[in-house]
C-alpha cells in the first residue's frame, strides 16, 4: 500500500468462525477495497485461522475481495475470478451420514493438567479440547479444495496459517514455523474443529483448529513493526455490543483475547483497524459457525 507516495507495510488478520467468518471477511475486505482502493491481495503478511485460513489462501490464489464478496452475494464473478474458481472441482463435505457413534475417550487429558495446573495464563479452550473425544468427520475436502485453488508450493508472500498441536496444546504457524507442508493439509488442520473433525496428521504430529489457541492470533504480527494491521474478526464484538446484548461467554472470551493481542501490536507503534460484527449482524445471523 502507498500513503502519499510512501510504501506502507500492511498485515491482514482473518479470524476463525466458520461460514459466518468467511462471509464476514469477504464483505469487510470488499468494502475496504472499494472505499480505499487498496487491494487486500497485496498484504505483506496474512494470518489466517480456520475459516480465515481458507480466505487467506483464496486471496493468495488471486481471488479479489470483490469476487469473494460476489460469491456470497450470488452475483457473477469477474473473468479472472471465474478462471480461478473453476480450478476447484471438489465439493465441500462437512458432514458424514455414515459416521458411527463418537468415542467418549478424551483426545488428550494431559492438556487439562497442563492448562489448569501449570504456570501461565490458563487457556480454557485448550483444556476443553483435551477433554473432548477426537473428532471423526473427514475434513480432507478442505485440503483438496485448497490445493486445487492454490496448486504448487507455498505462497511466495508471507502467509501464516494457525493450528494447535493436539499432543502438547501449543500453537503452530504453518508458513512461518519449521513444519514442512503445503496449503492443503495446513488449511485442513487449521479448520479441524475439535470433537467434530478428525485431527490432521502432518509430520507425525496431530493438529486441530487454530481457534483453540485464539480465534484471531493477531499477536503474531506484533514483532513485525508493520505500519497497519487490519483485523477481520467474526467471533468478537466491541465492548459496547458486549454490554448491550450480554454477550455469550465464548464471544466475551474471544473479545478479551483480541483486545490483549491488539494492545501488543499497538505497543509497537502499529496502527490497528479491527472490523467485527455489529449488534445487527449478531441478531440476524444464526448461532452455528459450521
Amino acid at each position: 500500500m502507498r500513503d502519499h507516495g510512501a510504501m506502507v507495510a500492511v498485515g491482514v488478520v482473518l479470524s476463525a468462525g466458520g461460514h459466518h467468518a468467511a462471509a464476514h471477511h469477504a464483505g469487510v475486505l470488499a468494502a475496504l477495497a472499494t472505499s480505499t482502493g487498496w487491494d487486500p491481495r497485496s498484504a505483506d503478511v496474512m494470518v489466517g485461522t480456520s475459516a480465515g485460513a481458507v480466505t487467506a489462501v483464496c486471496l493468495r490464489a488471486g481471488l479479489s475481495a470483490a469476487d469473494l464478496a460476489g460469491h456470497y452475494l450470488g452475483v457473477p464473478l469477474s473473468p479472472e475470478g471465474r478462471t480461478i474458481s473453476a480450478r476447484v472441482t471438489t465439493r465441500l463435505h462437512v458432514t458424514d451420514p455414515n459416521l458411527r457413534p463418537p468415542s467418549r475417550r478424551p483426545a488428550n487429558p494431559m492438556l487439562v493438567a497442563r492448562e489448569l495446573f501449570v504456570g501461565g495464563r490458563p487457556r480454557p479452550m485448550v483444556a476443553l479440547t483435551g477433554l473432548l473425544p477426537e473428532g471423526e468427520v473427514d475434513g480432507s475436502s478442505f485440503a483438496e479444495r485448497a490445493e486445487q485453488l492454490h496448486p504448487g508450493p507455498w505462497p511466495t508472500e508471507a502467509t501464516w496459517l494457525c493450528a494447535v498441536d493436539l499432543d502438547n496444546g501449543r500453537r503452530v504457524v504453518f508458513g512461518r514455523d519449521d513444519v514442512e507442508t503445503t496449503v492443503g493439509p495446513a488449511v485442513q488442520a487449521s479448520s479441524a474443529v475439535p470433537g467434530y473433525f478428525a485431527p490432521v496428521e502432518i509430520g507425525g504430529r496431530r493438529y486441530v483448529d487454530g481457534g483453540v489457541h485464539s480465534s484471531t492470533n493477531a499477536d503474531l504480527l506484533a514483532p513485525l513493526h508493520l505500519d497497519l494491521v487490519v483485523v477481520s474478526s467474526s467471533k468478537t464484538t466491541s465492548r459496547t455490543v458486549d454490554r448491550a446484548d450480554g454477550g455469550s461467554l465464548a464471544r466475551a472470551w474471544h473479545s478479551r483475547t483480541l483486545r490483549r493481542e491488539v494492545e501488543l501490536i499497538t505497543a509497537r507503534d502499529t496502527t490497528v483497524l479491527v472490523l467485527q460484527p455489529t449488534t445487527t449482524d449478531l441478531a440476524t445471523r444464526g448461532s452455528s459457525d459450521m
